[in-house]
């Protein structure tokens, strides 16, 4: 009896195990770490100094997140978004100072000015696309890259 109490423990650990690794509960892009807190109900987006400063005064980083899907048009170089973002973050931090813009939901807790935000109007079964990009002169898109994560 003992060996098949002691083996159902190990087999639901295990299952636990597996849920978790497969369950997409944070995602980071390019330094920039977008995570679900299930107990909470909350998604947070964290980002550091370090990740949106720029050297080039004609350079900014821009988070987006959009609802189920991120679809953009490049015409003549330049990149449209064809979506509206669920949330937008773009700017830079110099050595003198910052400048940045956020686009935000109804229900966005700001942990850390710039830097830290949450979500807590976040809908199960829907999934969040998160786009970490380099904008140049306003309009042309450079190392973009994406993530995302599916409330549960």
């Amino acid at each position: 009896m003992k060996k098949c109490t002691s083996l159902f423990v190990i087999l639901f650990a295990t299952l636990l195990l597996i849920q978790e690794s497969y369950s997409q509960n944070n995602t980071t892009v390019r330094g920039v770490k977008l995570s679900y807190d299930s107990k909470k109900r909350v998604m947070t987006l964290t980002t550091s100094h370090k990740i949106m400063y720029t050297n080039d005064y004609d350079l900014d980083v821009c988070i987006e997140i959009n609802k189920g899907y991120s679809l953009k048009m490049v015409m003549n170089g330049i990149t449209y978004s064809m979506t509206e973002p669920y949330f937008k973050h773009i700017g830079h931090t110099r050595e003198m100072g910052w400048a940045f813009s956020t686009t935000q939901p109804r229900g966005l807790k700001t942990i850390k000015e710039n830097y830290i935000y949450q979500f807590s109007d976040v809908q199960p079964g829907e999934e969040y696309v998160m786009t970490v990009s380099t904008i140049c002169d306003d309009k042309y898109v450079t190392n973009e890259e994406k993530g995302s994560i599916v409330i549960e």
